[in-house]
């Protein structure tokens, strides 16, 4: 096993922050003039920092700002034993659901996991292609619709108009077959 003692371990950490700064280059050529670019850099920023109070003051507090947002830090201050039972009795019947539904899915586990499942990414061009197929003949259907209701109201009107001529028809010939009649008798 490694030896893992805290010196090997910042040793490390700054190995990696060389790598990262540096990459392939000559790090002892330019180590000088990163150092450099960091002064001028700390000085510039002390000077703008310079008699603004505020500053010298978030500068100050970092320390504590840092140590209350570790995680660690929460952990510490964390709620009782009596506190933490609390919240989960609270939360009894969420977590409950939340198991139900995770039961469900490990018992549909052989299903999600099947290779149809699994295919579903490599067909995702095939549905989009679908999805036109599918808004297309949507389109088209909707068209036909609007066309076979405007057929309908021109059919419906033409028989309606046909059926006013039989009707007028009708009564014209009745008509003419009543005087024929009364000629006929007055004859």
């Amino acid at each position: 096993m490694a030896d893992t003692s805290p010196l090997d371990v910042l040793e490390k950490r700054i190995t990696d922050l060389e790598s990262l700064v540096f990459g392939n280059a000559d790090k002892d050529a330019l180590y000088p003039k990163c150092i450099e670019s960091m002064l001028v850099l700390q000085n510039k920023i002390m000077a703008a920092v310079a008699g603004k109070k505020k500053l010298t003051s978030v500068y100050q507090n970092l320390p504590a700002l840092r140590r209350y947002m570790d995680p660690a830090y929460t952990d510490e201050m964390g709620l009782s034993e009596e506190a933490k039972a609390e919240v989960i009795f609270a939360e009894e019947d969420y977590l409950r659901r939340v198991a139900s539904q995770l039961q469900t899915v490990k018992e549909h586990d052989e299903s999600l996991s099947s290779e149809h499942v699994k295919s579903v990414p490599t067909l995702s061009g095939k549905l989009q292609e679908l999805s036109q197929i599918h808004i297309q003949q949507q389109d088209n259907t909707a068209q036909v619709t609007e066309e076979t209701a405007r057929l309908i109201d021109a059919y419906n009107s033409v028989i309606t108009t046909l059926s006013k001529m039989f009707i007028q028809w009708d009564a014209d010939i009745t008509k003419m077959e009543m005087k024929t009649q009364t000629k006929k008798s007055d004859a």
